[in-house]
């Protein structure tokens, strides 16, 4: 175990802070979100205002995180590691106690000293069926010896294990494995870097597991219960399994029934006793009955609209949920939003009330219900396509998505993955989890015909077809495998210790019907028959996972490996860009490696820097940026440079500019000219190039003015606008921040120099700070820091296309900034 950890440390410092992270994904920034408002103590009014509520255990414990260290997410990331080791050491327990009986079933004799044990049993006098010793005699009598004995609590006299029985259980070579296993892979290790519940969860579930292996001590399974009734409050799936776990920890206790019953009762009190005050808080909340969360309603209506059009499609859903949620709309956008759900075309009373009432009026609870009455509508519509899509979904679940956002894989095919990450991900995420699949299925088959723990046994197996179950019914992504990877190691390092008798045990009908078993789900999930399917030249792959045509993850890989030269070229080019260097910029366009995306951006902006920016535009026509926007934004820039101010703002102002909001992009890239005036008018379709830190410019009524929201650090560029004497740098600025929390004070830097502070309020305001002299012609760059609050949840609502999922952070307000 202690050289699993090891590995395990080693292989989380060598990711730590090198994943190729671009942004926020999946959920990260919901649970950011909710997790600051958490922290200024506003309780779980976050979630009042978006899509679904949460459970509410990874939001607190995020929020512990950002009261006592601020929005330090390297803080929030170490805590995660050390409880990703703790799952390795679990890991190991638990493999280790899926062989060990109960102590008190066995002996030792010392005679023996150094071999492993098991013990015959000896009549009792409450033993229903006492059988003679001869009984046990011959091919399996020790295993069922074992099982007989301990199935009456009367194990006591010794016999020796027999060479696989001790290859199983005597050695920690395995649970060692399991824990080395669960070190290594590479999801296991890189999700604590997210913020995401998967690690915190797979702890709770690891640890109620292993205390749940002895259903006799009531007190474990007390333990146990209140360890899943938080991993229940971590994530909501887990509040179906609670009456699969009682029932099971019911049937293995023993004594009469009043005996099992007590036991049965017991987890589910203990997690009903954590799980109820979350429920009544979260009811009085939002506004009617909610368990844990209402994530499962709004799931349900997405998966029903999957069925019902044949594809996936978020907006529909989504705008059925906004026709309930934002205030901001009419009713008659209401009434557009919503006119295309299964409850408006069948006249559904419910909807036609709560679209009569203020949107204000409309609790989460009442959506939840009507979410849930959206998705039944739509199933019960098309109930065969709804199980065609849960079929399909359920293929899902056991194939490789290598472009999930989980991955961090964007952009793989631009060669954006550094090559060791490509290879960690095709060695240590899909090669092992191929790998890991069918010899699960094997060890499973493996322990069933070995004296091992059946209650822990029983209770990795429902949690395994539990989620096989439950996940396909709404949607299945990569994701939803994470909390089933310790599980499936520990499984599959039985069967890789059983391997040297594996030609006797497919002598069993059973056996042969789990190696059938184990061949079907590598099948599925590894698709080797991908290569036979037809393809028109330069389609993609339908059936392709991991083997097969891309985009399998063979496939992807292979692609990911070779593009990488071309993105090294593309960065060696965009760091001479932004230094502004012309003699490497022009070595860097000589590269022969160089993608022609590339080529197409930087030669325009070459020929502008050397004065021909007439020339730039006819190299711009000849080629062809990687996006849209990046043409219209370099035609903009051309056009500045030429002096057409006018025909700049008319292509950096298009819509499709404004989606991207490029202006980190444009900062690198651009060397725009003097500015008229040296003044910044912020969000007049002429600031690109010359902000970066700032969110898209919006009016704000209360200002009477269109401004741009700046975040906790930004940067403002003045060409050429030194003159050899001191200047003064001046901003007309806000900071309309909620009342509950104080106006931010903004500081100035040029450079490492600190200028001084601003310090905005709740209308727009002229403040001033001197500037040094700088030589004539230099730049003035200014760096404005400030704290930044998380706005309420319709703000990441509205964040669609390129900025969806991402959280905004707020410092101020900006609507010019000059020098004078």
């Amino acid at each position: 175990m202690l050289l699993a950890i090891l590995i395990g440390t080693a292989l989380r410092m060598a990711l730590w802070g090198h994943l190729p992270r671009l942004s926020l994904i999946s959920d990260e920034a919901e649970y950011l979100a909710a997790a600051d408002w958490l922290a200024h103590g506003r309780g779980f009014a976050w979630h009042t205002g978006y899509l679904w509520t949460r459970a509410p255990l990874y939001p607190l414990f995020l929020a512990a995180h950002v009261a006592l260290f601020g929005r330090n997410l390297a803080v929030i990331f170490a805590s995660q590691t050390l409880l990703s080791l703790l799952n390795v050491g679990l890991v190991y327990a638990l493999t280790r106690r899926l062989v060990e009986r109960r102590t008190e079933h066995f002996t030792r004799n010392p005679a023996l000293k150094g071999r492993a044990m098991v013990t015959k049993p000896a009549p009792r006098a409450d033993d229903p069926h006492p059988q003679p010793l001869s009984h046990y005699r011959g091919r399996g009598g020790q295993h069922r010896a074992l099982r007989h004995c301990a199935a009456i609590n009367a194990c006591d006299r010794p016999h020796v294990l027999s060479a696989p029985q001790r290859r199983l259980g005597g050695s920690p070579l395995i649970a060692g494995g399991a824990a080395l296993l669960s070190a290594v892979a590479l999801p296991l290790a890189m999700y604590p870097q997210f913020l995401l519940s998967e690690t915190l969860f797979i702890t709770l579930l690891l640890a109620a597991f292993l205390l749940l292996a002895d259903p006799q001590r009531r007190r474990n399974v007390l333990l146990g219960g209140l360890l899943l009734g938080l991993a229940t409050l971590t994530r909501g799936l887990l509040l179906g399994f609670l009456p699969l776990v009682a029932l099971w920890i019911g049937w293995r206790a023993s004594g009469g029934w009043r005996e099992r019953l007590v036991a049965a009762l017991l987890p589910l009190l203990a997690a009903g006793a954590l799980i109820g005050p979350w429920a009544i808080y979260a009811s009085r909340t939002y506004g009617g009955l909610i368990v844990i969360d209402t994530t499962g309603a709004y799931n349900l209506a997405l998966g029903g609209r999957t069925a019902y059009d044949g594809g996936r499609s978020d907006a529909p859903t989504r705008n059925f949920t906004l026709a309930l949620l934002d205030p901001t709309l009419d009713d008659g956008a209401r009434a557009a939003l919503a006119a295309g759900s299964c409850l408006a075309q069948t006249g559904d009373p419910r909807l036609s009330a709560a679209l009569a009432k203020p949107v204000t009026a409309i609790t989460q609870a009442e959506r939840q219900r009507l979410l849930s009455a959206e998705g039944w509508c739509l199933i019960w519509a098309k109930p065969w396509a709804f199980v065609e899509k849960t079929l399909i979904e359920l293929v899902d679940l056991f194939q490789i998505n290598y472009s999930g956002a989980e991955r961090l894989a964007e952009g793989f095919a631009l060669g954006r993955l550094p090559r060791w990450y490509t290879l960690a991900l095709l060695l240590l995420d899909d090669t092992l989890y191929i790998v890991t699949l069918p010899l699960a299925v094997l060890g499973w088959a493996a322990l069933r015909r070995q004296p091992a723990n059946g209650a822990l046994l029983g209770l990795i197996g429902l949690w395994l077809l539990y989620n096989i179950a439950a996940a396909p019914l709404l949607f299945a992504i990569n994701r939803f495998r994470t909390p089933l990877l310790p599980f499936l190691f520990v499984l599959a390092m039985f069967a890789l210790a059983a391997l040297p008798r594996w030609r006797l045990r497919l002598a069993s009908w059973q056996t042969r019907l789990y190696a059938l078993l184990a061949i079907v789900l590598w099948l599925i999930a590894a698709t080797p028959y991908a290569y036979l399917e037809p393809l028109a030249p330069g389609a993609p792959s339908r059936w392709a996972s991991y083997f097969g045509p891309y985009p399998s993850a063979l496939a992807a890989a292979q692609i990911a490996w070779q593009s990488r030269p071309q993105y090294e070229a593309a960065a060696r080019l965009e760091a001479a860009v932004e230094r502004d260097d012309l003699a490497a910029w022009a070595q860097a366009l000589a590269d022969p490696a160089l993608p022609a995306y590339a080529r197409a951006v930087a030669e325009p902006l070459l020929a502008a820097r050397r004065g021909q920016p007439a020339q730039g535009l006819e190299l711009l026509a000849q080629g062809q940026p990687l996006y849209p926007w990046q043409t219209a934004v370099v035609r903009g820039e051309l056009l500045r440079q030429m002096g057409d101010l006018a025909g700049a703002r008319q292509w950096l102002g298009l819509t499709l500019v404004d989606d991207w909001n490029p202006t980190a992009w444009a900062w690198r890239w651009l060397h725009p000219p003097r500015l008229p005036g040296d003044r910044i008018d912020l969000a007049d379709d002429n600031d690109l190039g010359y902000i970066d830190g700032f969110y898209l410019g919006e009016f704000d009524p209360a200002l009477g003015a269109t401004v741009r929201w700046a975040s906790e650090t930004a940067r403002l560029r003045f060409p050429a606008a030194a003159t050899g004497q001191p200047r003064q740098f001046c901003v007309r600025a806000a900071a309309n921040w909620p009342p509950d929390l104080p106006s931010p004070t903004v500081q100035v830097a040029l450079g490492e120099t600190v200028l001084g502070t601003l310090t905005p309020d709740r209308s727009l305001r002229e403040d001033c700070v001197p500037l040094p002299a700088l030589p004539a012609g230099a730049d003035y760059v200014i760096t404005l820091t400030s704290p930044g609050f998380v706005p309420d949840a319709l703000d990441l609502v509205r964040r669609q296309g390129p900025q969806v999922g991402q959280v905004r952070i707020l410092a101020f307000q900006l609507d010019w900034a000059e020098v004078r």
